[in-house]
């Protein structure tokens, strides 16, 4: 048997070999043809025979042998010659498909202008003036009714009931009292208001109703709540007032100190939010008194400084807690422009972050989640010096009042937060502030059943005495309250004056999100992985916890955390909005407070205070998406910049800005953007160390020039922080309001341009018509061509509509902002739209000038000469218009995409890199990051097919440089790879062929300026549909051998981009005690010997009274019985659980921070050196490549000899965007903080200056408010027997003189 498997084999193998064109599994064979020769002697049927341990031979095509020597190296000249035939290929495909020709002759007669980035700066801060100036007005009308109303004090109807935002699209049962003596526990509206979708309010809204949203804190059926819901009502006719007039107006809404939001257009609260499915109760923690533009609005800026007891006492107690609850709200109330510490004291007075002893910081996010993360690790121990504490403190404010690095405040504050007061330090305030001008705010920690002392009488005293506020924390139930009305103290100097009103303008946010809101959502994130992980143990044990498996989910988090590479892209959009809010003063001026005294006949005690409050705020929204429209962004060309920063140098609107992570999480420091972390240096620095020159730019921009010009050496950061263009930027700027400023930053390139030379006009309208009818095009998709306020069409659609508008009306207007309201929904024709007439004409006259390229015969589309594949040809011009037209070729690797996968034109980043390397045609490879979301199961969003092509793109100018725009084409990646391949690995069936890219001993590739991979040797195993295949590689990574002699020959130079926009990823349970002092090792070994002990004399003494008090016992109770079956049955369902269980199986939970990373880049040097050394011939494992440029492109083909392992230092993988050190602290400035601790002395290292707020200040003037400083204990009230005895004494005193 064994000697006929064995001639089977052999007679069987050639006939296989024979017809082998392709790959032949002998197993397979083998076994057939046991099947049908070998029969099972036991049985009646055959069985064939399983042949085990058959390797897989790939058998090819017999090739040629040709002669191999390793010395055999490829000569520069054959690599010159490659070089130059792939450049007539695309310069050929170029030719064929672009014509350029007819596009400079339809530009010929063009209007010229050189760019001058002043006027553009001065255009954009005018119009941005004009709609700050009109959303002001709005909301000085709405202030102004408000106060009218509140002035006649209406009184709400018994019944009286109000809609109230949250299910305001749902019908509601109403809720019964239990009897006729209970009052409804609500009084809200049961109604079903019809709502519909707006683009514009991006929301479910209806514009004939305003609705009110109640904080979680307040009962809306309280009549001092009550009493302001009704008479806001009021405020409804002038909500559509405005909006009537100016139809662009976005929400509009009243903030009422009581509690309640009233917002027009009445809208659902759920469709605020963006993310829906996370948190069904959020809409119920919303409270708008603690905004940023609320709080700014009563009088910012403030100096706090909070006190908050670190003694024994509060050592696990109840009071350690709301104390921290407290001030964790406290500084979630107080806005950026507030200054602010935390300092906690016994025997000692330190913040909980060394590195912020001695100085007040910006209450930001990240500051104050630093502050928040230090405290809670810090120990309660010792008894309290108070004397020294608030000279400490009283000392630390005046020290920051005295500071010139950071704007003057309006007011200082500090509130003390203890569980006792044992003496009264009235006097000693008085001496060490004897202006009064520090207020000191006393919040009572205590227990009401514990002991008492003469804590509260000590605190009402000096809290009355120092214009402050007291009050009992018992339990975090009234800590939103107690905020409140700290605030409330500090906005009387605002209110007090009553003549002037602040018009208030706020910081980037996102509408009603905050930060801790995000942190939640995060840890729903967390649970759905270990659900996730534990479904996937359930259906495979054995597969789970494999090593290969748990590997792949470490490498996962290392990933995430310490490469960076987590998902930036922002698939829920959220609203980011900047607010103009103006306050809203009470005119009473005095009111009676009347307290029942704690005494045995329970008589009432009144005094009279005067009145200096807000009623609340006004405010409308301005979302960025709206305030772009008014800024041009089409007049800034190639690689130039427009942006807004505020007074403090924060980002306001920038093309970098990227505060989402992992598709919808938003970043805890994305209102804190600096000007700088944006707008980088191009000389080398590391990170945070900042040039002088570009230090001193920024204060000059930020604090002491209102407008100027500066050139600066900068990079221009493309593709999402993958790419960068080194070069000198000119930057000019003005301010606006005296609160925000006006950025331009213009390249070198580009600065002569065509404009058009007409207006918008019927005849040009006509024409434009003609030449866009029929043909592929788009537009920008950002920019504001001409535009319904609430988007009818698509983008292109509604330009042809208003062009056609602008052909058939003579006397069109260019805007129509004028709202009716009417019962019936208002025709096309009438809807409300406004336009840019400078766009819009240039957009009209480019069209027409390149019609007569956009309308080729369709025939001409059939590109059987195509060397390159299915192409989209392209021109893009300033104004935003993108024309195509689509080539297919006979075998296309795939269809050609539509034109419009490129719509922002402009703004793309192949239009910039033609624009730098022109008149070079340039070949773009996007590059993408590497990503990944949190969640294991989940993949981030398809990138589209713009991250699929390659793009080559040239710019088009005139004879006389000026620019016109960009041409090109779009054509698949792989017929590039293809012809690398064909040029480069050429057949060759000769004994003695020339050494060619064989991708064994050679490999070419084509390199572009960064030197990403354009195109290297054909790849079998590539999976085109997977969006990580898309992933470019880099010369750094796929051949480092070759990019470290690259590097030290200084062809390409090392450079880095700073992303202080990251974030990372410590564990939830980060050791943030790491930083902080140890024991010596002796000590801790005699200290772990000494709990042993006790540890053990517990046992034993425990041991000795159990057997001391055991008793015999003849037999088991039915008790005992059933406890034994109980804990047997408790013991069965644990080894279940445990069967279905491993540790393994638990996610390792993380959570997020802002923090710095750092990426490689790298820079080709256009130097005649670098060309030189590229040139040189290759010499193995020295110089181990043949380099040449791809003439009139910006490729570099290279040749790299793959004999090489690289063995020296790792080079910098562009793809990894690596966490910063910090490692230039000193050791224990962070604290006890962790990671948070770290970043904020990192970023607060070097302060950063910034200006104070536009809005007057208001400062506390201790004489001025001598009406509220009634200290002392209440006295009762006078009742009518007191009177009348002493009236009678009176009259008998008076009887007794007249008689004398």
């Amino acid at each position: 048997m064994k000697i006929l498997c064995i001639c089977i084999i052999i007679c069987c193998t050639p006939n296989i070999i024979q017809g082998a064109n392709r790959n032949v599994d002998i197993k397979k064979s083998l076994e057939e043809h046991q099947g049908r020769l070998i029969v099972n002697k036991s049985k009646t049927k055959t069985v064939p025979l399983k042949i085990e341990n058959v390797t897989k031979v790939t058998i090819n095509k017999k090739v040629p042998k040709q002669k191999k020597k390793s010395e055999e190296l490829i000569k520069p000249k054959s690599v010159q010659a490659w070089a130059k035939e792939i450049s007539d290929v695309l310069l050929r495909t170029e030719n064929l498909v672009v014509h350029r020709g007819v596009l400079q002759q339809g530009f010929s007669d063009a209007k010229v202008e050189t760019r001058n980035g002043t006027a553009i700066v001065d255009k954009a801060a005018k119009d941005l003036e004009k709609l700050l100036e009109r959303r002001g007005q709005a909301a000085e009308a709405i202030m102004r009714k408000a106060e009218e109303l509140a002035a006649a004090k209406p009184t709400p109807p018994d019944d009286y009931v109000f809609d109230y935002s949250v299910r305001l699209d749902e019908l509601k049962t109403i809720e019964e009292p239990d009897n006729e003596y209970e009052k409804l526990l609500t009084c809200r509206s049961i109604s079903k208001v019809h709502l519909h979708k707006n683009a514009h309010f991006d929301a479910q809204v209806s514009l004939e109703k305003s609705s009110v949203h109640v904080a979680l804190e307040v009962f809306d059926c309280d009549p001092r709540a009550l009493d302001h819901i009704y008479w806001s009502e009021g405020l409804l006719r002038t909500f559509q007032d405005n909006y009537a007039q100016d139809a662009t107006l976005d929400f509009q809404y009243f903030c009422s100190a009581r509690g309640f939001l009233r917002h027009y257009p009445a809208a659902l609260w759920k469709s605020f939010y963006k993310i829906e499915d996370l948190e069904p109760e959020g809409e119920e923690l919303y409270d708008c008194r603690l905004r940023p533009w609320y709080v700014s609005a009563s009088g910012a800026p403030r100096d706090v400084l909070i006190l908050l007891d670190a003694s024994g006492s509060m050592n696990r107690s109840i009071n350690s807690v709301v104390g921290e609850h407290f001030t964790l709200a406290l500084l979630s109330a107080l806005t950026d422009d507030d200054q602010v510490n935390v300092l906690r004291f016994n025997i000692k007075i330190e913040s909980p972050i060394p590195c912020f002893n001695e100085k007040m910081v910006s209450a930001n996010h990240v500051n104050s989640a630093a502050m928040m993360a230090a405290m809670k690790h810090q120990r309660l121990i010792n008894e309290t010096n108070m004397e020294l504490v608030l000279k400490y403190a009283v000392k630390m404010l005046h020290q920051r009042q005295k500071a010139t690095d950071k704007p003057p405040s309006c007011q200082q504050a500090i509130v003390l937060l203890t569980d006792s007061l044992d003496e009264n330090f009235t006097s000693l305030m008085e001496y060490l502030d004897p202006e009064g001008n520090i207020r000191l705010f006393v919040m009572w920690l205590h227990d009401p059943q514990g002991l008492r002392d003469s804590t509260q009488l000590y605190s009402e005293q000096i809290s009355c005495d120092r214009d402050g506020y007291f009050a009992e924390l018992i339990t975090d139930s009234d800590i939103t309250e107690q905020v409140m009305n700290i605030l409330r103290v500090l906005e009387r100097p605002l209110v007090l004056q009553r003549e002037k009103r602040l018009r208030v303008y706020s910081d980037l946010y996102a509408n009603i999100e905050e930060p801790r809101r995000s942190e939640f959502y995060w840890g729903q994130k967390e649970d759905e992985e270990q659900s996730y992980r534990y479904m996937q143990l359930r259906k495979n044990k054995k597969g789970f916890l494999h090593h290969d498996r748990q590997y792949s989910d470490l490498k996962h988090l290392y990933n995430l955390d310490n490469k960076g590479q987590y998902y930036e892209g922002e698939d829920v959009k959220y609203r980011y909005q900047i607010t103009v809010s103006v306050p809203v003063f009470d005119h009473t001026t005095s009111e009676n407070i009347t307290k029942v005294l704690g005494e045995e006949k329970q008589r009432n005690a009144t005094r009279t205070y005067p009145v200096n409050r807000l009623l609340g705020v006004v405010g409308i929204d301005i979302p960025i998406a709206h305030l772009k429209l008014v800024l041009p962004y089409y007049l800034v060309g190639a690689g130039g910049s427009l942006f807004i920063v505020d007074h403090r140098g924060n980002i306001v609107i920038h093309d970098d800005i990227e505060p989402v992570f992992d598709s919808d999480i938003l970043k805890p420091g994305y209102r804190t953007v600096d000007f700088m972390d944006v707008e980088q240096p191009a000389a080398d620095h590391l990170p945070r160390h900042y040039p002088e020159d570009w230090f001193e730019f920024r204060n000059t921009l930020v604090v002491k020039a209102p407008s100027g010009t500066r050139m600066l050496y900068a990079k221009n950061i493309l593709d999402g922080g993958m790419r960068a263009l080194f070069e000198m930027r000119q930057y000019s700027w003005r301010r606006v309001m005296d609160h925000y400023t006006v950025v331009v930053a213009l390249p070198p390139y580009g600065q002569r341009h065509v404009v058009p030379g007409s207006t918008f006009s019927q005849g040009l309208a006509e024409k434009a018509l003609e030449a866009l009818s029929g043909t592929e095009f788009s537009v920008h998709p950002e920019w504001l061509y001409c535009q319904h306020v609430d988007p009818h069409f698509d983008r292109e659609a509604e330009v042809l509509h208003f062009i056609r508008r602008r052909r058939d009306e003579p006397k069109f207007l260019m805007q129509k902002l004028n709202y009716l309201f009417t019962p019936i929904a208002p025709a096309l024709l009438e809807k409300t739209y406004q336009c840019n007439e400078e766009l819009m004409a240039r957009l009209c006259e480019e069209a027409v000038m390149s019609a007569d390229w956009a309308k080729n015969e369709p025939a001409d589309h059939d590109c059987k000469t195509c060397e390159l594949g299915s192409v989209t040809a392209f021109f893009a011009s300033e104004s935003g218009l993108t024309r195509w037209q689509l080539y297919h070729a006979t075998s296309p690797h795939a269809e050609p995409p539509e034109g419009r996968e490129w719509a922002r034109g402009p703004e793309e980043t192949y239009y910039a890199r033609a624009h730098a390397h022109a008149p070079r045609l340039v070949v773009h490879a996007p590059a993408p990051p590497r990503i990944m979301l949190r969640n294991t199961a989940r993949r981030p969003k398809p990138l589209g097919e713009k991250w699929r092509w390659l793009t080559a793109a040239r710019a088009l100018a005139l004879p006389s440089k000026a620019g016109i725009g960009v041409t090109g084409y779009h054509f698949h990646p792989q017929h590039l790879e293809d012809l690398l391949d064909k040029v480069t690995n050429f057949p060759c069936e000769e004994e003695d062929c020339e050494p060619r890219c064989d991708n064994e001993a050679w490999a070419c590739v084509l390199i572009d300026e960064d030197g990403w991979i354009v195109a290297n040797m054909p790849d079998e195993n590539k999976k085109e549909e997977d969006d990580q295949a898309l992933v470019r590689e880099h010369l750094a990574t796929s051949y480092p051998t070759a990019m470290a002699a690259l590097l030290n020959a200084s062809v390409f130079h090392l450079k880095w981009i700073h992303d202080y926009q990251a974030v990372c990823f410590p564990p939830e349970d980060e050791d943030s005690n790491a930083a902080a002092p140890r024991l010596p090792t002796i000590l801790r070994a005699v200290w772990g010997s000494i709990r042993l002990m006790l540890h053990v004399t517990k046992e034993m003494l425990t041991l000795i009274t159990v057997l001391a008090s055991a008793l015999p016992v003849r037999s088991d109770t039915e008790y005992e019985k059933e406890k034994r079956r109980r804990r047997l049955k408790k013991d069965y369902e644990r080894e279940k659980f445990e069967s279905l269980f491993n540790p393994r199986v638990l996610v390792n939970r993380t959570r997020f921070a802002a923090c710095d990373r750092s990426r490689a880049i790298y820079e080709f040097q256009h130097t005649n050196k670098s060309l030189e050394a590229l040139r040189q011939p290759a010499h193995v494992c020295k110089w181990p490549l043949v380099g040449a440029l791809v003439p009139d492109t910006n490729l570099i083909l290279l040749a790299v000899y793959k004999g090489c392992p690289y063995t020296g230092r790792p080079i910098n993988d562009p793809l990894v965007n690596e966490p910063v050190s910090m490692a230039e602290l000193e050791q224990g400035a962070a604290g006890r903080g962790g990671s948070a601790a770290k970043l904020a002395c990192w970023r607060n290292r070097v302060p950063l200056p910034a200006r104070a707020p536009h809005a007057a200040c208001y400062p506390h003037q201790y004489a001025q408010e001598e009406g509220y400083r009634q200290c002392g204990p209440w006295l009762p009230d006078k009742d009518a027997a007191s009177i009348h005895h002493l009236s009678v004494a009176h009259l008998l005193t008076m009887l007794l003189l007249v008689n004398a």
